[in-house]
């Protein structure tokens, strides 16, 4: 069994459920015979992982620091193996703008958009708008969990999408709405795990459909799908996941429109973990139990990480 450090908790604004990840890992991570040293990280000391050297360090952590590559930079200084994709890929995955870059390099179906300033984002919007009609997407270049996302369904929702994307930063990513299904694919080491649909009652995954148990979102593991599309959304997965260089595991979001057209939307780095969280979900489909997930990751994620390119490694030095 391995001595292992839990970082849980952070600073963003994903805390609260980076710490019900962090505890429902804490809780497994146990239950497998490992010893756990929990730490909430931005609030305790981090010299405790320089000073106790942990065999391994598993990051439950959501959002800021903790997807965007700081924390790995960390990691990786002090020469401790960690869970999850290492610097480039995380700050790849957390910068939309950057993800739809990599997206389209590597022919990974991605709706059309642009990224826009405060200053410019209401005209560049309503252009977009005269182009390519509504619902567009707006959504604040680095958050998770559908934080500050807004689907704008005509001139009279622009003010209050914009304002709501940039509370959360200077910039922010217009994108084509995609109106259908919502897929989401788990992918752990090459193996994309099923998919699940994500059924809002509203229409839309936003933050209170994600994490408020009484708004009734619902959750299909292995949905009737037609022809190849079930197929199709775990090929995009696990090429979605290569193209930004990610490690050991990750979770791809997609949406299904009327054409039968897959559009991958993003890659969660560090997905939930929670036992009712997506990626759970879909393991257990495939007959794998929360604690046998968890020691997966731990072993996927100790397996040699390929070399960052020099293109790639120019991303962490932007």
């Amino acid at each position: 069994m391995l001595r292992i450090a839990l970082l849980y908790g952070g600073t963003s604004s994903e805390r609260d459920i980076s710490i019900r990840s962090g505890e429902a890992v804490w809780a497994a991570l146990e239950r497998i015979g490992h010893r756990v040293t929990p730490v909430d990280y931005g609030h305790d000391d981090f010299s405790v992982l320089e000073r106790d050297r942990p065999d391994f360090v598993f990051i439950a952590l959501h959002g800021g620091e903790g997807e965007d590559g700081t924390v790995q930079r960390r990691l990786e200084a002090l020469g401790l193996a960690y869970s999850g994709s290492g610097p480039v890929a995380s700050r790849l995955a957390m910068d939309k703008e950057l993800t739809k870059a990599e997206f389209l390099a590597h022919r990974v179906p991605t709706p059309p958009g642009e990224v826009a300033e405060e200053f410019e984002a209401s005209y560049r919007l309503r252009r977009m708008a005269r182009r390519l009609g509504w619902p567009l997407c707006v959504k604040p270049i680095d958050q998770g969990s559908s934080i500050g996302v807004s689907i704008v369904r005509g001139p009279q929702d622009v003010d209050a999408a914009l304002a709501a994307a940039f509370a959360h930063g200077p910039r922010v990513l217009l994108e084509r709405g995609i109106v259908g299904r919502e897929l989401t694919v788990g992918v752990v080491g090459n193996r994309a795990l099923p998919v699940c649909e994500v059924i809002a009652p509203g229409g839309f995954f936003d933050y209170q459909a994600k994490y408020n148990k009484q708004a009734g979102t619902r959750y299909v593991v292995n949905p009737d799908l037609p022809g190849a599309v079930a197929k199709m959304a775990q090929h995009y997965a696990r090429r979605a996941h290569h193209a930004l260089r990610c490690h050991g595991y990750s979770r791809v979001d997609l949406m299904l429109d009327g054409n039968n057209e897959l559009w991958v939307l993003e890659v969660n780095t560090l997905p939930g973990m929670t036992e009712t969280s997506l990626l759970p979900k879909s393991a257990a489909a495939e007959g794998v139990s929360f604690d046998e997930l968890v020691q997966e990751l731990i072993d996927v994620s100790r397996e040699p990480r390929r070399p960052a390119s020099n293109r790639h490694t120019q991303v962490l030095a932007a």
